[in-house]
């Protein structure tokens, strides 16, 4: 083949359904223990498969493995993880359709966060060499449709805990200014992000301003371009937290596209409740609601200023 013709050849990041078969057949060669490399080449030379796949066939399986993290190397034997071993006990094509997920979620392909919008896949944003490559895992095209809104899911919220963290520690750190800034550094000190403790407080951040009074902070990290407006999701627990508590606030942190934190402001609870759900019988709540709230409803600065 030319140089030119192999150029001209769309790159695929998707592994085929052969390649994954060939990698779960190298997972079930694997003893619980572990193997040596040596051994695993014996083993790959000797697995009888009719001829269907070839002992560099199973080796390039095994390099799959490694890459979804599924296989660890210790004391130079390839050791199987317990989740590869539970997905080994599984139906062929249950268990390629696993691995290419587990795949996806350590080796995020750059075309998934154009595909994977809210919720709906835009299959123009995915490459094509890549469809065929799904469709030859699942024929189904709710079953593609449904990996891919999973993988996307499960990406957006280790992304979203991280920016999180990143907002909450940010708010922190701009609490204890303010406190420094006005000689308590005593109390700069109480500043605590009582999120590390338990997310189920309904508040990210305890903080003191200069009088002593306490503030219970919520804090919404977001990356939204939306203009005008500010976009974080809240959960139910939060909302009836701040609904009951004055001291309640929440604070509205922007990542922008140089990853650096801004602080947009702070709101109470009063400026959220219009625009909550409400629950339509005793047989459905909402636990979870994404808001858009007016930039112009969040005051400038922290709520500790109110007070101090």
């Amino acid at each position: 083949m030319s140089n030119a013709a192999h150029e001209s050849r769309p790159v695929r990041s998707t592994p085929t359904a052969y390649q994954l078969q060939a990698a779960v057949l190298a997972g079930r060669i694997l003893d619980e223990a572990g193997n040596s490399e040596a051994s695993l080449a014996v083993s790959y030379d000797q697995l009888a498969t009719g001829g269907l796949y070839r002992s560099q066939d199973l080796q390039a399986g095994h390099v799959l493995l490694q890459r979804a993290h599924l296989v660890v190397i210790k004391d130079s034997n390839h050791v199987p993880t317990p989740t590869l071993l539970s997905l080994c006990s599984l139906p062929g094509d249950v268990a390629a359709e696993l691995l290419l997920q587990e795949l996806m979620l350590e080796e995020p392909p750059l075309w998934l966060y154009a595909a994977v919008v809210d919720d709906e896949v835009r299959w123009e944003n995915v490459p094509e060499a890549d469809q065929e490559a799904l469709e030859q895992v699942l024929e189904d095209a709710t079953r593609r449709e449904a990996l891919l809104m999973s993988v996307g899911r499960t990406l957006d919220a280790v992304q979203l805990a991280e920016q999180g963290a990143r907002g909450e520690e940010f708010v922190v750190e701009l609490c204890q200014a303010h406190l420094r800034g006005r000689d308590r550094r005593d109390l700069a000190a109480a500043v605590s992000r009582v999120s590390l403790r338990s997310d189920e407080l309904g508040y990210d951040v305890a903080s003191p301003d200069t009088t002593g009074h306490r503030h219970r902070i919520e804090v919404k990290t977001t990356s939204s371009a939306s203009v005008g407006r500010v976009e974080f999701f809240l959960s139910r627990n939060e909302a009836t937290v701040g609904a009951r508590d004055p001291g309640w606030s929440l604070v509205a942190v922007r990542r922008n596209r140089d990853d650096t934190l801004e602080l947009i402001g702070w709101c109470s609870s009063v400026n959220l409740v219009p625009h909550l759900p409400r629950d339509v019988s005793a047989q459905g709540r909402w636990t979870n609601v994404r808001l858009s709230i007016a930039i112009t409803d969040f005051q400038p600065g922290l709520p500790l200023d109110a007070h101090s």
